[in-house]
C-alpha cells in the first residue's frame, strides 16, 4: 500500500526527524506543480500569521482606549456629588463615546482581517488614517467636558462617603 505511513528512526547523531514520513501529494506519485488543487487546504506563510496577529493587537488596543473612555465616565460617577445636575448625563456621554470606539475597532478589525485574508491589495481596506485624529479628538472632548463640567458645577471631585 502507497498510503500506510512508515515511522522514521533516528539513531544517535542523526539528523533525520523524529516525525514519521507522510506523502505530501496524497500518496500519488506525479510530481507537484504550483497550483493548488481546490481540496488542498490554504497554505499560510509567516508573514500572514504575523499580519493577523497585528490585527488582533490593534484591535484590543481599540478596546482598551474605549474602556479607558468609559473609565473617565466611572469617575465623574463616583467622584462627583451625587446632587450635581447633569452627572448622569456626562456619564452617559462619556460612555457613548466608549461604545463608539469599541465597536469603530471591531468594524476596522473585520475589515482587516477580510483585506488580509483576500491579500492585502488594496491599502484602502487596511489603512486607517483619519484614526490617531480620532482619537486625539475624542480624547480631547471627553476630557474638556469633564473639566468644562466641574467648573460649570462648581465642584472639586472627591471621594464621598456613602
Amino acid at each position: 500500500m502507497d498510503d500506510e505511513v512508515t515511522p522514521v528512526r533516528a539513531t544517535a547523531g542523526e539528523d533525520t526527524p523524529l516525525l514519521p514520513a507522510v506523502a505530501t501529494n496524497g500518496g500519488s506519485s506525479k510530481k507537484k506543480t504550483g497550483s493548488r488543487d481546490a481540496t488542498d487546504p490554504p497554505t499560510f506563510k509567516d508573514d500572514d500569521i504575523k499580519t493577523a496577529m497585528a490585527n488582533e493587537r490593534t484591535f484590543f488596543k481599540w478596546l482598551f482606549f474605549g474602556f479607558h473612555i468609559g473609565a473617565m465616565g466611572t469617575f465623574i460617577l463616583t467622584f462627583f456629588s451625587p446632587a450635581a445636575p447633569g452627572r448622569v448625563t456626562m456619564v452617559l456621554f462619556t460612555w457613548a463615546v466608549a461604545f463608539f470606539f469599541i465597536f469603530y475597532g471591531l468594524a476596522r478589525y473585520y475589515t482587516r482581517r477580510t483585506a488580509i485574508r483576500n491579500g492585502l491589495r488594496d491599502p484602502a481596506d487596511w489603512e486607517d488614517a483619519a484614526a490617531p485624529a480620532l482619537m486625539a479628538g475624542a480624547l480631547l472632548l471627553v476630557v474638556g467636558s469633564i473639566v468644562v463640567y466641574a467648573f460649570v458645577t462648581d465642584q472639586v471631585p472627591t471621594k464621598h462617603p456613602k
